[in-house]
């Protein structure tokens, strides 16, 4: 008699999450990912979980990286979200054409938190989607992804689906603004003031007050 064969290849095999639905925020939807997974990941490692601050990635007419930036400290919900609003006035500012809002969150069922998960809010004047990262948070600052539960919805803005309804107050706002009420020079000069950290991936040209001497 022979000895019985079980095989599972087929019912386990993992297959990767598409995620061509952003493809009109950035150009390298997949790459996108696997870098904000890793810049995650690294800063969990370095610095822990709980020192994640919110962070925006601004896109160009290209979905070329055009300027990031991570939000200064915080001290409550609504500081939080103000913190939020202020990084997106560089959406107007800069001309973008898209941008990506991380936020750390958590999963929660019935009023219970039953998991972690980074959320990347992809918004345009067009339209927005979500993308949900869920995660293991291990004892040693390690970041185990749940690739097999990652998700990528679009929101619908007129029936409040697929986002926070803050986030989607904020996004729509900034995403429609005609007219930037900041100059680049004015905002990056109170970003380095206010303990803000950025990076432009393009040059910029733009001179303005460093003041991040003064804060050291």
């Amino acid at each position: 008699m022979q000895p019985l064969q079980m095989h599972f290849s087929q019912e386990s095999k993992y297959i990767p999450m598409s995620y061509s639905q952003i493809k009109t925020y950035t150009s390298e939807p997949e790459q996108e990912i696997v870098g904000i997974k890793n810049s995650f990941e690294e800063h969990v490692s370095l610095a822990g979980k709980e020192t994640y601050r919110p962070r925006v990635m601004f896109y160009n007419f290209f979905g070329e990286k055009l300027f990031g930036i991570v939000s200064r400290p915080y001290v409550d919900q609504s500081d939080y979200i103000s913190s939020i609003a202020e990084m997106m006035y560089a959406y107007s500012a800069l001309s973008s054409n898209s941008a990506v809002i991380l936020l750390d969150s958590n999963i929660t069922k019935g009023g219970q938190v039953v998991g972690n998960c980074l959320n990347a809010y992809f918004l345009s004047h067009e339209s927005a989607h979500a993308v949900t990262l869920p995660y293991e948070h291990a004892p040693d600052n390690k970041v185990i992804w749940k690739a097999s539960e990652e998700s990528v919805k679009e929101v619908e803005m007129n029936k409040n689906t697929g986002m926070p309804q803050e986030m989607l107050e904020l996004a729509y706002a900034f995403s429609h603004i005609d007219t930037a009420p900041f100059a680049v020079p004015e905002l990056l000069s109170y970003y380095t003031s206010m303990g803000f950290v950025f990076r432009a991936f393009k040059t910029l040209g733009y001179t303005y007050i460093d003041y991040t001497e003064n804060n050291t």
